[in-house]
């Protein structure tokens, strides 16, 4: 008889536990409300959420994710740069003039951070030349120049006004 109550009792634990767990879990969720968020009612109805420090800690976390996304960004760049010389699309004058734009744009976010924080026109400018550094990538790997080879005058032509 002892095997069967110990059996039994193996199964009461394991379903109290699994309960546990789940009761833990539906209540993470309910911790992490945001008042400021749609859904929830408006921080003017919480003294906390109405302060300036509030909405002062809002507007950098909303920085800090948008930092996170320019850094990815960044790092993807980065990437098709080396899959580009990798593949034999970039010649090596392209690439060294696409890493020193990709150089020039990191040495831009030291200096900016320079202070400490990273102001939303700061940022601004940097997604702006980022948007021109991957114009520079696609147009640099889809010219029809790979290493080692150097194109007729007449596809260079075509070339520039495909992409003008």
């Amino acid at each position: 008889m002892k095997p069967a109550n110990t059996s039994n009792a193996a199964k009461t634990l394991k379903t109290l536990t699994i309960l546990g767990a789940t009761a833990l879990t539906l209540s993470a969720g309910a911790s992490h409300a945001d008042f400021g968020r749609p859904g929830y009612p408006p921080a003017a109805q919480n003294p906390w959420l109405a302060g300036p420090a509030y909405q002062q800690a809002r507007y950098y976390a909303d920085l800090k994710v948008q930092l996170d996304r320019f850094d990815e960004r960044q790092e993807r760049q980065l990437q098709r740069i080396l899959t580009g010389m990798e593949q034999g699309k970039l010649t090596m004058t392209e690439a060294i003039g696409l890493l020193r734009e990709h150089t020039a744009i990191s040495a831009l976010e030291r200096q900016y951070m320079a202070d400490g924080r990273l102001g939303s026109r700061e940022l601004r400018e940097l997604e702006e030349r980022l948007d021109q550094a991957s114009a520079h990538i696609r147009f640099e790997k889809h010219d029809f120049e790979q290493r080692g080879k150097r194109p007729g005058p007449d596809r260079h032509a075509d070339n520039e006004r495909r992409y003008r």
